[in-house]
This record gives C-alpha cells, structure tokens and sequence, in this order.
C-alpha cells in the first residue's frame, strides 16, 4: 500500500484559515467569559437596560469565537473569491461558468477583502462575518429599542447573542452573518420608518441570499398594508433580486444560482428530511417558540412579515433541510421569532424567555462532553460538537488540500466529493462530484442536498486524482482502510483498474481530528509524487 505520512504538526502549517483562532486560546475559556456576561445581561436586563446590552454585545464575538464555527462550503466561496482577485471573475474553475456558491455579493466583498489587504480569502471572508455578527447584533438590540425601549434592546440582543444559529456561523467565512444582519436591519428600519435604510436593508437581504427574493414574492400580496418603509424594504428587495438574477443570467446562464437549482429542484433530499431538519431546528430554538402565540394572536397586523417567513420554512422543509447544523436557512423565521421574544408587551414572560433562551443555548454551545453517566441525550455542548465535527472536516481537507498542491504534478486534475477546503488550498482545477460547481447528470445516493453523484463523468473526463470524501478519515484499522475505499467506490470498477490508492496518514491533534485518508491516483501520476519517506511537501 502507497502511504504518505504527514509530520506533526501539519494542520497548523497547511491549514491557516482553520487554525487561524487556536492561537487565541481554549474554547472554554472564551466560553466561560460569554457565560458571565451573558448572566449579567440577564440579571441586570430589567434594573440597568444600558449595561446589560453593552454586556450582551460584548459577548457576541466572545462566543463566537468559543464556537469556531467552520464549514466546508465556505471554502467554495473562498475559491471564487480568489479567482475574482486573480482576475478569472466568480467561477470555480477558470474557463467555466458555473455558480456553484450561493453567496451573491458576498463573495465580492471577500474579492476586494483579499485584493486590498492582501490576505488570502479565506482569512479575510472569517474575519469579516465575524465583524458583520457583531453589527447583526447591534441592529437587533436598535430594532428592540425601537419597538421595546431600552429593555426591548437589552433582550433582542442577549437573545441574539446566545442563540445557537448566529453563534455557529459568526466566524464561518459565509454569508450567514451578513444576511442577518440584512434581516436586522431590515427590521430596525422599518420599526423606525425610515425608508431609505430599508429599501438599502431590502437591497442587501436579496443580493446576499435566494432566499430574499422568496421573502419579497411571500410579502407582496399584502403591499396595502404595508407602512411606507415597509414597501420600500419591498421594493428595495425585489430590484435587488432582479438585478442580481439578471447578472446572474447574463454571466452564468441561470437566474439562481446551479447549488440552489440542484438542491432544491434536480436532486432534493425531499420533504422527510426536511421534518427531520426543523425537528433538530426546534430542538434548538424551543424556547423561543412560545413567542409564536403571541405573534399568532396578532397574526391579521403581522401578516406581511408572518406569511413571508411561513412560505420560506414551508419550501425548506419541502427540498430537505440542509445537512450543516444551526438551522441556517431558516434564519429569517429566526429573526421573527427572537425580535417577538424581545418585544413582548408581558415583563415576565418576556424575561422568563431571553433567560430560558440565553441558558439553552449556552448550554447546547458548551465546549464540554458529558460524562459517560449522563445519557446520550443530554444536549450539553451538541451544537458545539456538531459544528467542532465541520470544523475538522474543514481543517483536514485544507491540508490535504495544501499537500496536494506542493506535491502533485502541475496541471493536475482533481475530482472531489467535499469541493470546498480540498480544492481551494490545492489551488488545482477540480471537478465537483457533488454537481454544485461542475454539471453532473448522472442521479445517485448521497448526503440531503447532494444526491447527484459526479464519478462516471468525471472519469470519463479523464481526470487524475479522485478524493470521494466519505468517512474513511476516522477508520483508526490500516488493513480496514483499503476495503473500505474500494466499498466507496465499487459501482465504477474502471477506477481500481485505472486508479491506485494512496493513503494519507496523519497523528491525531485536535480532540476531534482525522487520522487517515484514502485518494486513488492515476497510475501514470503516481510514480510522480515523492517517495513515501521523502514526507509532504514533495519537490
């Protein structure tokens, strides 16, 4: 068996953007700092409104960095980003129009990051969703002042700050945290009935995400009722989606974006995953969930921002979630709920659920595992977990991605299952056998959302390296590594008549790290990469 083994140490050489916040120090400590001011924003909510939001705000990048949230998929924006800066415009590969990355604007603005910082995107696209969570919050705490006084602003931030889905996308790299704080905005500007800040609100909620031409087609029937901010937050969303789809049209041949095409119209993993997705979503949002009854009460004055909201949750749950925690695409139900949480005219049940809300998601965030007494439904730090799981994903496949690129002949061609980490620090032309950022046609199995399955036509197009990115990195058995990559791929026997193995083995460094991989080479590349005792780095 071929084996590459990768010194220690690797991951915080190979994988800057993953490591980039290890150096800042244990996720508990930064978690335990959340927790005490978090506590006091709560104690003091009621007796000194203006010190508990100055609290609250203090501990939103405080816990964000305790989560360290990090996907793969935001590799994939970073890979357009940085073929904007080398002057290739927003493609994944150089040469082809497709848009695999359903970030909009948001991958200019990590284009112009890069180019006038001169960090790489990846950095820079961490960095900045960071910076826009922190001013989410701020936009959550003015909308609550707005509408709840200097109390309403103290909650919807508190509530803000501890929920789990902001937390877990804050220093992600995606768009997440810019398009709540769109939402945000949005909302404070219309509470405020100011127009123009809305219409800009509308422009930046549709450009940033899908979703906010589906906001903009859910509330135009109730345009009549809407004040005169409220229909220029209308109007600034549906020129904003226009124009964006138009742009879209022209450069890439598609209104949407080919990710939301494939999943949500060609390959959805259908509506039993979806219930299984806002199940795991309610889970984490429950005690927010009482503030819908006193939304409900209202529902005839709330029907421009309800109805919106129910049509996007309806159409998430009909293409089947999404497999990344946090429950992300449903953030604009998200936003309705917390700001009913922060602005319920009761004093006491307002407060019973900023602190109920506050404490479960502290509590999902934990950095800690439960002892082996507890059951395996205690939810203690499981948001955690799930996102420090993508995280490893994410830091593994970077720097694998960073061997590949040292180690691998020039011109060479990789085909990956995984198309974010790997391909954007190999810096090598990569075919998607997910179909989001290559065409694919060929229908299989796969994870919700990516059940199109790319490996018949990429090795029809001849390409060099195939990585399938399954779970083979936690097998710990070398002699079960082998059997289990052929498993992988026993539907397409070409590969292991033209294709040879190679195993990458790694020591462990994190608590959850991957130990060893399996990619299949061409046999005419693999003579090409340095002799197993030569180590990584290649030439």
């Amino acid at each position: 068996m071929n084996t590459v083994v990768l010194p220690a140490g690797w991951e915080h050489q190979a994988a800057p953007a993953a490591t980039m916040f290890d150096r800042l120090g244990p996720p508990l400590a930064w978690w335990s700092a959340a927790f005490l001011l978090l506590a006091l924003a709560v104690l003091l909510v009621e007796r000194r409104p203006g010190l508990s939001l100055v609290l609250a705000l203090l501990s939103t990048p405080i816990l964000a960095i305790a989560a360290n949230g990090l996907v793969d998929d935001a590799y994939i924006q970073f890979r357009y980003a940085t073929n904007v800066v080398a002057g290739h415009g927003p493609v994944f590969n150089p040469g082809e129009r497709v848009e695999g990355a359903s970030g909009g604007i948001w991958i200019g603005v990590l284009a112009l990051a890069g180019a006038t910082s001169g960090l790489d995107t990846a950095r820079c696209g961490r960095i900045l969703s960071l910076v826009a969570a922190c001013f989410a919050s701020w936009c959550a705490a003015a909308f609550g002042r707005t509408t709840g006084g200097p109390r309403g602003a103290a909650r919807a931030a508190i509530v803000w700050a501890a929920v789990p889905t902001s937390v877990l996308y804050a220093a992600t790299g995606l768009e997440t945290s810019a398009f709540a704080l769109g939402l945000w905005g949005l909302a404070a500007a219309v509470a405020r009935d100011r127009r123009g800040p809305a219409a800009l609100a509308g422009v930046l909620v549709a450009t940033l995400r899908p979703e906010g031409a589906i906001l903009a087609l859910g509330a135009t029937p109730f345009w009549s009722r809407l004040g005169r901010a409220g229909r220029a937050a209308l109007l600034g969303t549906a020129l904003g989606a226009a124009a964006i789809a138009c742009g879209r049209l022209l450069f890439y041949g598609l209104p949407v974006p080919r990710s939301a095409l494939v999943k949500g119209v060609l390959a959805p993993a259908g509506p039993d995953q979806g219930l299984l997705y806002l199940g795991a979503v309610a889970l984490e949002w429950w005690p927010l969930l009482p503030a819908l009854a006193w939304l409900g009460a209202r529902y005839k004055a709330l029907l421009p921002i309800l109805a919106p909201a129910a049509l996007l949750t309806i159409l998430v749950v009909l293409r089947g979630g999404d497999w990344m925690p946090g429950g992300r695409y449903l953030l604009p139900l998200l936003v309705v709920l917390a700001a009913g949480a922060a602005i319920l005219p009761a004093a006491r049940t307002s407060r019973w659920l900023v602190a109920g809300s506050a404490a479960w998601g502290l509590l999902l965030l934990s950095p800690l595992t439960p002892p082996p007494t507890l059951p395996a439904v205690v939810p203690l730090g499981r948001a955690w977990r799930a996102m420090a799981e993508g995280r490893a994903q994410s830091r593994w496949w970077e720097s694998l991605g960073t061997w590949a690129g040292r180690s691998l002949p020039p011109g060479t061609r990789l085909a990956a299952g995984p198309s974010g980490a790997l391909p954007y620090a190999s810096r090598l032309a990569t075919f998607d056998l997910y179909g989001l950022c290559s065409p694919v046609t060929h229908q299989r199995g796969g994870e919700a959302g990516h059940r199109l399955w790319g490996l018949s036509e990429a090795l029809a197009a001849g390409v060099d390296v195939v990585y399938p990115g399954r779970s083979l990195a936690m097998v710990e058995d070398l002699g079960a590594l082998l059997p289990a990559a052929q498993r992988q791929v026993g539907s397409e026997p070409n590969l292991m008549v033209d294709y040879r193995p190679l195993t990458i083995v790694h020591a462990p460094e994190y608590r959850f790290d991957y130990l060893r991989d399996e990619i299949w080479i061409r046999r005419e590349v693999l003579p090409a990469i340095p002799h197993p005792g030569a180590g990584p780095l290649g030439r």
